[in-house]
């Protein structure tokens, strides 16, 4: 798969933090990008439509990183999707609890353009 052909769902309670992400996206030639502010709303959008890409931030209200990737987990409509989780805290522990409930790939924040790209790059490899 091309990185073109993804559709993207960015999650994450930061305005800020979801714009960089998309421009990421876009950049790379992206066109099917939503976001949601929290898990909940994440699962929301993924019932309207399945996406293949969710990146999530790690620690949002309502409904976590970890929470949103074992309920992705947990729905077999979903089940091609890939997650990164994208976390600020570099503690071992965040990052363990992430790939534990299914998460393909953690990145530690800040996170550069090039990097997110080549993650994307390896999960589809």
């Amino acid at each position: 798969m091309q990185i073109a052909d993804l559709d993207a769902l960015i999650v994450d309670d930061q305005d800020s933090m979801r714009a960089i992400l998309r421009r990421t996206l876009s950049a790379a030639g992206v066109t099917q990008i939503r976001d949601a502010v929290n898990g909940a709303r994440a699962m929301q959008a993924l019932e309207a439509r399945p996406a293949n890409l969710i990146l999530a931030d790690y620690s949002m209200p309502v409904m976590d990183g970890c929470s949103l990737v074992r309920a992705v987990r947990a729905d077999p409509r979903l089940a091609g999707a890939r997650i990164v989780i994208i976390t600020g805290h570099a503690e071992e522990s965040h990052s363990a609890a992430a790939r534990e409930a299914g998460a393909d790939a953690v990145m530690i924040k800040p996170i550069s353009p090039r990097e997110l790209l080549q993650t994307l790059e390896t999960l589809w490899a």
